[in-house]
C-alpha cells in the first residue's frame, strides 16, 4: 500500500470491510445461533438471518465477483428471499465462505487505477469505485440486521463484536 495515496487507503478499506470485517461479524452471529434461530423470522414478510446470508452471497457473487471480477455466476435473486428450507448452518457457511473466497480473488485484480474505470452497472453508477462503495454499504446494512437479530435472540451473545471485528480484521488502523 502506498501510504500517501488516499485511493490506496480507500481500496484497502473497502477490501478489508467487504472480505474480512463484515464476514467476521456474520460468522460470529452464525456461530451463536442454532439452525432454528438462523431461520427464524418475526413475520412472513421479513427475512431470516439465513435468507440474509444467502442474499449477501448471491448479491456479492453477482455484483462483485461476476460483474467486476469476471467469475461466472448465475443469480436467482428471488430465490434468495423465498428460501424456506432450513439449510444447515455448515452448508450456509460453505456458500458464504465460497463467496468471500471469490471476493478475495476479485480484489486481487482491482488496482487503484481501476477505481476510475467505467462501472459495469452503467444504469446505476458511473465509476467502478461507486460499485465498491455500494457493495460495502449493502453488506454493512445486512450485517447490521444479522447482528440485531442475533442480539435479540441470544442475550449477551455478541459482546462488542463490532469493535472486535474492526480491530482484528483490518477495519481500523493498527494501534
Amino acid at each position: 500500500m502506498h501510504m500517501s495515496n488516499p485511493l490506496s487507503y480507500t481500496l484497502d478499506s473497502l477490501h478489508n470491510r467487504i472480505t474480512k470485517v463484515f464476514p467476521a461479524q456474520i460468522r460470529e452471529c452464525l456461530a451463536q445461533l442454532d439452525d432454528e434461530q438462523i431461520w427464524w423470522r418475526p413475520n412472513e414478510t421479513s427475512n431470516s438471518v439465513g435468507n440474509l446470508v444467502i442474499h449477501l452471497s448471491g448479491s456479492l457473487n453477482h455484483y462483485l465477483n461476476f460483474r467486476i471480477g469476471g467469475i461466472a455466476y448465475d443469480r436467482n435473486r428471488e430465490a434468495e428471499f423465498a428460501e424456506r428450507r432450513h439449510i444447515p448452518k455448515a452448508e450456509l457457511l460453505a456458500v458464504f465462505d465460497d463467496m468471500v473466497s471469490n471476493a478475495e480473488k476479485t480484489f486481487e485484480g482491482i488496482t487503484v487505477e481501476r477505481l476510475g474505470d467505467p462501472s459495469p452497472e452503467q444504469k446505476m453508477y458511473t465509476l467502478l469505485v461507486e460499485d465498491l462503495i455500494s457493495i460495502a454499504t449493502h453488506v454493512a446494512n445486512h450485517t447490521g440486521q444479522i447482528l440485531w437479530v442475533t442480539k435479540m435472540l441470544k442475550d449477551g451473545a455478541l459482546h462488542e463484536v463490532w469493535m472486535k471485528a474492526h480491530k482484528h480484521h483490518g477495519g481500523w488502523k493498527p494501534s
